[in-house]
């Protein structure tokens, strides 16, 4: 499994509205002051928080006092609901290696098995883990760089 860069800022900023979340306001947090959390730019991290909302992850609001904010409460959000809105599919597999449609070699059961297993562990896992720390915004990159594996 690869996250790409738009799944890491996604992540980071899911990140800093746990934090808003946890710090008692939930208030709207604008694309400028998340981009520049991020490191990113405003136009980039809009593109990358509209699946978000559209979702249902996130609520935004227009105009001056307007930006983002959690929807949900953090714990009811997995790690696999943010991740399918902004990859799409968790853990593409080989046709091949479909149940139904494979040879039945022992590879595809073991991909079969990961993927599972990787769907398993994300959707037990809230986004609630992306701000557990001392909440300064580097500790939202390091929660991103443990999910990040290669297989």
């Amino acid at each position: 499994m690869r996250l790409t860069t738009k799944s890491q800022y996604g992540l980071r900023v899911l990140g800093d509205l746990v934090r808003n979340w946890r710090d008692g306001g939930n208030a709207y947090l604008q694309v400028g002051e998340l981009a520049s959390r991020c490191d990113t730019s405003q136009k980039y991290l809009e593109q990358v928080l509209l699946p978000l909302s559209h979702a249902g992850i996130l609520e935004s609001k227009r105009g001056q006092r307007g930006g983002y904010r959690l929807n949900r409460a953090p714990e009811e959000i997995s790690l696999a609901e943010a991740l399918r809105h902004l990859e799409g599919l968790l853990m593409p597999i080989p046709k091949w290696a479909e149940e139904g449609i494979g040879d039945g070699s022992k590879l595809a059961e073991v991909l079969r098995s990961v993927r599972t297993a990787i769907r398993g562990i994300l959707e037990n896992t809230s986004i609630d883990v992306l701000a557990d720390g001392d909440g300064k915004p580097e500790r939202t990159g390091e929660a991103v760089q443990a999910l990040m594996y290669y297989i």
